[in-house]
């Protein structure tokens, strides 16, 4: 049987389809050995104008639900001469596209496969993800529903430490990434987040450039509050055991930006994206082409995974929309993954989460000895890998 791969199927269900002349049904000893619950017939061939060696296509349903059971019952169907072929019920995909204006260009979406992702999940407001940034302007109409905020327009998931006392975004770096992550899709403004429905939380930490302080204080808080992913958008080439040390004992999936100089990350580390950290994907950028652009840093042991960075739209200060390059754009990508797939299987930890995104990267070889998967971001073979 060519369906080897048991995400590729229901389980509980066989399609069989009968020969010319024979009935549809299976009885007793058939019924018995195959295991069978009920009979559906699916197509009546005797209603096409197009001539038909088949009596019907039927449905089987099972008494055993798991997936084995499924090949056990293909084999003993073809074992019956009146059954022409049997295969699995297999899955197959919508292909989704929102109604956001500005989505025909956010070319990123189509090269990691959302559309056809957005079929199984478009994430869920159970998910918080922390920007840990300049903030965020938690009153962008197009990422205002995917906050928490008061009567008077004050967010309840968003901090400052960097000791200005205001988490409201003030470079527009950090409502980027966010707007990447989880603007609202597919309601009529704007842009299309990878994740329309998700919480996002305003972690600062400072403008363009801040110590690594308020960075500890912010993955504490996260723990503390059981935010289970992070966005981190920036870095640095002098390496921390303080911050490593809290990035160890973070309870959750650590995403990182490579970098923005174009070097190798394995000779030249940039942190936090080169830590050995268990819970951290490191992600380089990629162009429209879907080759690595030529400002980000790459690492064949220290760069995990490449997602689109060139030339990305997404929410900016004050209800705008603009363009932005860097590895800081193809992280956000990844941290929308992320949330997508513990939307989508709630049950998975921080580091069943980075496994699937890894293992699902699309090879290519323009990525070989770039980066450790050797290859870019599928959000659609991430959900289907991770189908139950």
């Amino acid at each position: 049987m060519p369906y080897n791969n048991e995400k590729e199927f229901e389980s509980g269900k066989v399609i069989a389809a009968i020969k010319e002349g024979y009935r549809s049904g299976f009885e007793g000893a058939e019924a018995e050995i195959i295991g069978i619950e009920k009979i559906e017939e699916l197509f009546h061939p005797q209603y096409s104008a197009h001539p038909c060696d088949l009596e019907a296509i039927v449905l089987v349903h099972l008494k055993d639900k798991r997936k084995q059971a499924v090949i056990d019952a293909i084999e003993q169907l073809e074992k019956i001469p009146r059954v022409a072929y049997a295969e699995p019920d297999c899955y197959a995909d919508m292909f989704a596209v929102p109604n956001d204006p500005y989505y025909p260009y956010l070319w990123g979406m189509t090269q990691i496969g959302a559309p056809s992702a957005w079929n199984y999940t478009m994430g869920s407001a159970e998910v918080t993800i922390g920007v840990v940034d300049s903030g965020i302007d938690y009153m962008h109409p197009d990422i205002r529903g995917n906050t928490r905020t008061t009567a008077d327009g004050q967010s309840v998931y968003a901090w400052d430490f960097s000791g200005h006392g205001n988490p409201m975004d003030t470079t527009g770096h950090g409502t980027h990434a966010a707007g990447t992550i989880g603007a609202v899709g597919n309601n009529r403004i704007g842009v299309a987040g990878v994740c329309w429905t998700v919480r996002l939380a305003s972690m600062k930490i400072g403008g363009y450039h801040f110590d690594i302080a308020p960075v500890i204080m912010a993955i504490d808080h996260a723990n503390m509050y059981h935010i289970p992913i992070l966005n981190n958008s920036w870095g640095g080439a002098v390496y921390s055991a303080s911050l490593k040390f809290a990035i160890d004992h973070y309870n959750g999936l650590f995403i990182a930006a490579a970098g923005n100089a174009g070097s190798n990350n394995d000779v030249h580390p940039i942190y936090p994206a080169s830590y050995n950290s268990d819970n951290i994907i490191s992600v380089a950028a990629t162009n429209s082409s879907g080759a690595l652009a030529a400002f980000s840093n790459y690492g064949a042991r220290s760069v995990d995974i490449a997602a689109p960075g060139e030339h990305i739209l997404s929410t900016a200060l004050h209800g705008e929309y603009s363009y932005m390059d860097g590895t800081s754009m193809a992280a956000p990508h990844v941290a929308g993954a992320a949330a997508l797939l513990k939307a989508y299987r709630p049950d998975f930890e921080a580091l069943e989460i980075k496994r699937v995104i890894l293992e699902s990267a699309n090879s290519q070889g323009q990525f070989s000895g770039k980066v450790s998967t050797n290859g870019m971001l599928d959000i659609a073979r991430m959900l289907s890998m991770a189908r139950i």
